[in-house]
């Protein structure tokens, strides 16, 4: 059976999904992606590339071992709204420390970043080195508190941070300091390394990996009563909440309407950037299945990627239908859209 006819009548990116939900029951989620430009009066414009659905994701570096720059696009629902800053940290003359603050409707964070600093030999223990001057620091979470140590001598002895397995400064319980470790560059103001044995939370703007914490919990429990009676089945506690992706409290509980202001503090040039999103209205998906039945789905807004960098906006709705047999059920897709932007 041939694939649906697709007919895109909105300037925005588009693909379809035919995955399966918990029950394993075939699943069609409509994706519809824009990129926006926001100019300096804080205006939005369609970029000329739109960037295009995408199911792999990338990462800033080997994947595994690099923070995710953009997640794959293969969640068929969102329970809400993931919220996204990427970019640096920046300061106008060289500084040895800026708050980086984040504010997309109600959800808000602040970060604060510190120049490169070692752990050095004291007379009282290790101390934190004078901090490094700089004007640009990426806002990764490779910069954040979190990682590896592995300096323990039996492997079983080896930890990471389990909501940062990427970032820097974490000692194990069994683990050896090493004198000339890196701190953390970026830091919850609240919540600062004090010691080079010290735990805190860590902090990003981006988005998280499926296998960190605390969002792996909500995959459900991969017990032997799960493998003996639901597998290959999700298991019965799954919880939706799984596919939002966003930093621990940039997830919207509820889908954003498009319109919000946006506030991104300590990222850009002029230290302050604002403007609202562009105010697209969902865009509207008919389903054509071969039974001769049309569906209307409604998207939802649940991603918004902020790039300070670029000043580009990337958006993302999706709907979702579950299917009778599997995506040979869909004949055609119609994808339209209202309140689009012009063009930049």
């Amino acid at each position: 059976m041939g694939h649906p006819e697709i007919d895109n009548r909105t300037p925005f990116a588009f693909a379809p999904l035919f995955v399966a939900d918990e029950e394993l029951r075939p699943v069609l989620s409509t994706i519809v992606k824009a990129t926006v430009r926001i100019t300096g009066d804080g205006s939005a414009r369609l970029a000329e590339l739109q960037e295009a659905v995408d199911f792999a994701g990338k990462h800033h570096g080997e994947p595994g071992q690099s923070s995710v720059r953009r997640e794959p696009e293969v969640a068929f629902t969102k329970p809400g709204t993931d919220c996204v800053l990427q970019g640096h940290a920046m300061s106008a003359r060289p500084a040895t420390q800026v708050d980086v603050g984040f504010r997309l409707g109600a959800l808000t964070k602040v970060a604060r970043v510190t120049g490169d600093r070692r752990w050095e030999p004291g007379l009282l223990g290790a101390r934190m080195s004078p901090p490094q001057p700089f004007e640009k620091l990426p806002l990764l979470y490779e910069r954040a508190f979190g990682g590896w140590d592995r300096t323990a001598d039996k492997e079983e002895h080896h930890q990471c941070e389990p909501q940062n397995p990427i970032g820097t400064g974490f000692v194990a319980k069994k683990g050896r300091l090493v004198p000339g470790a890196p701190l953390p560059n970026i830091e919850d103001p609240r919540d600062l390394l004090t010691s080079q044995t010290g735990r805190v939370t860590p902090v990003g703007f981006g988005f998280t990996g499926h296998d960190w914490q605390p969002r792996a919990k909500l995959a459900g429990t991969f017990d032997a009563s799960w493998q003996e009676g639901r597998s290959p089945r999700l298991p019965k506690d799954f919880d939706r909440r799984f596919f939002l992706a966003a930093a621990p409290g940039l997830s919207s509980p509820t889908w954003l309407l498009g319109n919000e202001s946006v506030v991104v503090i300590g990222a850009t040039p002029e230290g302050r950037w604002e403007f609202s999103l562009p105010g697209i209205a969902a865009p509207r998906c008919d389903v054509v299945l071969r039974t001769g039945t049309v569906q209307h789905l409604e998207t939802h807004l649940d991603t918004v990627i902020v790039d300070a960098d670029t000043r580009t906006l990337v958006l993302l709705w999706r709907a979702f239908t579950t299917l009778r047999n599997g995506p040979h059920d869909v004949q055609a897709l119609t994808i339209t859209a209202d309140r689009i932007p012009p063009r930049s």
